[in-house]
């Protein structure tokens, strides 16, 4: 009773329990793992794929050398569900999946141009500028025989003149006279008697010199006959006045302000700013920028190859300034590499792709769509991409996402300097992407048998632990070999092997290879199956495989979909792969199989003669009988002498062994005791039991038809404090009915009975 339900009122609860037998779930019976040659797709990276269309959009179509294409449509085809891709090139070094020899193709897509620069010429001497000894600069700007144009920087004084002159009676002394320069502080002068050689007749000179003693920022001088005050600065932001004071009833300066004049505030301190608007003011056509370092540079408004700017040579300001007289010419606009195309995968398939670049649909400047073709026809579209790295719709983080970004493509922006509409690729660009390479040169078994330390090869399926069918398309006897070994001994027999004879082979040629080659007596033999020959089906490109109604394939792909198949029957994974009867022998879509090499007609394995050569050394013929399509004519495994020696009993108990391994899982870290394997026992028989009723063994009666001991014997005490609990399960497995043998002789009941 749960804890949480409260017996109050007397009333009937329904509570709900735990099974005390753990279900066991089954696994997977065909899952597919084939590796060779694509058309593109990752590397050594095994992917999942659960149809045919689902594989082109990873791996690529039909082609030549693509051999995993038609093996994996056959597979398809026949009924297969989920199939497992490892795709092939050559390493240089198998312990390293880096060290392969393909290559990823690319281009370089260009923008419009950037932007046109103009003419343009910079000081090295920083403002503020001290022009009170020179005070000219000549430019020459885009010269087309009109000559040049000169800034003159204009500046004067402001000035104060006595009125009275021309002695001063200063007596007695003290008399002041304040002023301010500048709009500053007020300045006070004061007459001392001691200034005057006579101070009843002071003279202009020593008003003079009384003031300049006393007074910043100005001077006092008598070019005439009175005093005259003139600021040391020039410019329109000089000034002076005189404020107040006795002395000036004496001499009578005017009391309003004076002020100088010019196109500059202060001649001998001219800002960056003034140069700009006096230069630009003065000369036609010309720019002035204020460098953020206090440096000045002076441009042609005119921009490319045409623009030209020189400071001419009679300039007083050139030197001042720290500018040359050399003629300096603009940039034109020229294209730039904006973004980087690579193919998504490495491959000579980007030699058929070609990027375009177009207005974007939603028809502003800094969008655009982007098209990938494969052999001219539109694959892909990407519309109102940008290459503003923070927009939702950067370039890169649409084309390049997982999930719904390009199969065939990834881009990386160049940073091109510049706004997003700058940086963008041109429209109307049409580039065609080259320099792939397959990484096919030099290919050898070794690159599919591969290394665990990679791992590469056949390892690289390590990491699908529901794998269950091995398949390598046109493999080698020595890739055959290892496949048996990978599947019998490294995957500790967890997965079944379809293989067959090589291309062209005759009858005889096909027990030599599996004799002389040792397949047969191969110790992980009775993991996999030889089929004999090759089979025709319908073409399915004539673009590709050429316009014959049919092609020959290699078979183990196909018949590795017909295992699927048949696992979804009555009978199921138990059944011998083989034969006419409910189909399970049938491949759909056969047209036949390929000519015999050694002169016999094309359907020599129509011989009983032939099969008879082939059966015994465990070769299963494809063939068709009288009155009978074409289909599997054998289900043995290539070892005899194993437990399982059929096709069917062998996968069978692959996945009976596997699907009780998962099941037990539960049982880890639990007490060793009785109880549990008790309950073990019982979750084992449950499962058993089931098959039993799918027609996995010879009876029906579950006490002849397997058995599961986990008693005392096999779990002695030493082994419960080692912490090991022992099952041994008996299988009486199915046999096919490979011969039927009529017995026919004379009914003599007749005679007997006259």
């Amino acid at each position: 009773m749960s804890n949480s339900t409260e017996l109050l009122a007397s009333k009937v609860v329904i509570l709900e329990e735990e099974p005390q037998i753990p279900a066991i779930s089954a696994l997977p019976s065909a899952v597919l793992m084939i590796q060779g040659v694509c058309e593109r797709g990752p590397i050594n990276d095994p992917q999942l794929t659960t149809s045919f269309s689902e594989y082109v959009k990873t791996f690529g179509g039909f082609s030549i050398d693509a051999e995993v294409a038609i093996a994996i449509h056959g597979f398809f085809t026949q009924g297969g569900g989920f199939a497992w891709i490892n795709r092939i090139v050559h390493y240089t070094d198998l312990t390293d999946p880096a060290l392969h020899t393909a290559v990823k193709g690319q281009v370089n897509l260009l923008n419009s141009g950037s932007v046109a620069t103009p003419g343009s010429v910079s000081t090295t001497a920083v403002q503020n500028f001290n022009m009170r000894a020179e005070s000219v600069l000549t430019l020459v700007i885009d010269p087309d025989g009109t000559g040049n144009a000169t800034a003159t920087f204009t500046a004067t004084a402001a000035v104060l003149t006595a009125v009275i002159a021309p002695t001063y009676d200063f007596t007695g002394g003290g008399q002041t006279l304040t002023l301010t320069v500048r709009g500053g502080p007020v300045q006070t002068v004061t007459f001392q008697v001691g200034d005057f050689s006579a101070p009843a007749t002071g003279t202009s000179a020593e008003v003079a010199a009384a003031i300049n003693a006393a007074v910043f920022g100005a001077s006092c001088a008598v070019p005439a006959a009175v005093p005259v005050i003139t600021t040391d600065q020039m410019g329109s932001g000089a000034a002076v006045q005189v404020t107040g004071g006795t002395a000036n009833a004496i001499l009578d300066f005017p009391v309003i302000a004076a002020a100088g004049s010019g196109n500059v505030a202060d001649l001998s301190a001219v800002t960056g700013a003034e140069v700009e608007i006096v230069v630009e003011l003065a000369v036609a056509g010309s720019t002035v920028t204020v460098n953020a370092g206090g440096t000045l540079t002076f441009a042609s408004a005119t921009t490319g190859a045409a623009s030209t700017i020189q400071i001419d040579a009679t300039s007083g300001l050139d030197t001042l300034l720290g500018l040359d007289n050399i003629l300096h010419t603009g940039v034109a606009a020229t294209p730039a590499n904006t973004l980087q195309v690579d193919g998504k995968y490495f491959g000579a398939y980007v030699s058929a792709i070609t990027i375009k670049v177009e207005a974007a649909t939603n028809t502003e400047a800094e969008f655009f769509n982007l098209k990938v073709l494969d052999a001219g026809v539109v694959k892909e579209i990407f519309p109102n991409v940008t290459m503003d790295d923070d927009s939702v719709s950067f370039v890169e983080t649409i084309i390049n996402n997982v999930n719904f970004g390009s199969n065939l493509i990834a881009v990386t922006d160049l940073d091109v300097v510049g706004s997003a509409t700058i940086g963008r690729p041109a429209n109307a660009t049409s580039a065609a992407m080259s320099s792939g390479d397959d990484g096919l040169t030099a290919l050898a078994d070794a690159d599919y048998q591969g290394n665990s330390a990679g791992p590469t090869g056949l390892y690289a399926f390590d990491r699908v632990t529901t794998g269950t069918l091995l398949v390598v398309p046109e493999a080698s006897a020595n890739v055959q070999l290892s496949m048996l070994e990978y599947a019998g001994s490294y995957r500790n027999g967890s997965m079944f092997c379809p293989m067959s004879i090589p291309t062209g082979y005759t009858a005889a040629q096909a027990v030599s290879y599996v004799t002389s080659n040792g397949l047969l007596e191969h110790s992980y033999g009775e993991y996999g199956a030889m089929y004999w020959p090759w089979i025709k089906v319908a073409n399915p490109q004539p673009s590709v495989f050429g316009t014959e109604d049919t092609i020959t394939v290699e078979p183990s792909a196909w018949i590795a979909g017909v295992y699927a198949r048949n696992d979804q029957k009555l009978g199921g994974i138990y059944e011998s792969p083989a034969g006419i009867g409910g189909g399970y022998g049938v491949i759909d879509g056969l047209r036949g199989v390929e000519a015999d090499p050694g002169g016999q007609s094309e359907h020599s394995v129509l011989s009983e003669g032939t099969r008879d050569l082939v059966y015994p050394k465990r070769i299963n013929p494809i063939t068709k009988l009288p009155n009978t399509g074409w289909h599997i004519d054998g289900g043995r495994t290539l070892k005899s002498t194993g437990n399982f020696p059929n096709v069917g009993e062998r996968r069978g108990v692959i996945f009976i062994e596997q699907t009780i391994k998962q099941g037990l899982v539960i049982f880890k870290h639990r007490f060793n005791n009785k109880e549990n394997r008790k309950k073990a026992e019982r979750t084992i028989k449950q499962f058993l039991g089931r098959e039993m009723n799918k027609g996995a063994f010879r009876s029906t009666d579950p006490a002849k038809a397997f058995f599961v001991d986990v008693g005392d014997q096999l779990n002695p005490l030493a082994n419960v404090f080692a912490g090991i609990m022992t099952a041994r399960i008996g299988l009486a497995m199915n046999k096919p009915n490979e011969h039927i043998i009529l017995l026919v002789t004379q009914d003599t009941r007749g005679l007997a009975d006259a």
